[in-house]
């Protein structure tokens, strides 16, 4: 007989663990954060650009992803620290976590992506 577990017992077929639903294309699903947590993610965009993206739930029920290439000059902001927003470490800009400009040079908003919230998890369309 083939290599032997050393228990004696009679092996039992194994069932393979049921696959996880495919993500749809255009599609990023994380686990579910706390509220006013901010997770980095990235996503491959249409024509395979890679963009780094801050994921914020901003209420039980709401989570807002924006993109972290800054609208100045095209920097990665960074993730919010002590004080709650995202900062470009390029120019100064500072931006809320929704991706409006709190502090220039920038002038443009983050570009959004569309969130929501799906039992434990939060889904972001990247198909835009």
């Amino acid at each position: 007989s083939c290599g032997g577990g050393g228990s004696g017992s009679p092996s039992t077929p194994s069932t393979p663990a049921p696959t996880p639903a495919p993500t749809p294309a255009g599609e990023l699903r994380l686990p579910l954060m706390n509220v006013g947590e901010t997770v980095a993610a990235s996503a491959t965009l249409v024509g395979g650009l890679v963009t780094p993206l801050a994921v914020t739930r901003v209420s039980q029920a709401e989570a807002v992803t924006v993109s972290r290439v800054c609208t100045h000059q095209g920097c990665t902001v960074a993730l919010p620290g002590a004080a709650g927003g995202l900062d470009c470490p390029c120019h100064g800009s500072r931006f809320a976590t929704n991706g409006t400009v709190l502090n220039g040079p920038a002038t443009r908003a983050l570009s959004q992506f569309p969130t929501r919230i799906v039992g434990n998890e939060v889904v972001v369309s990247t198909n835009v």
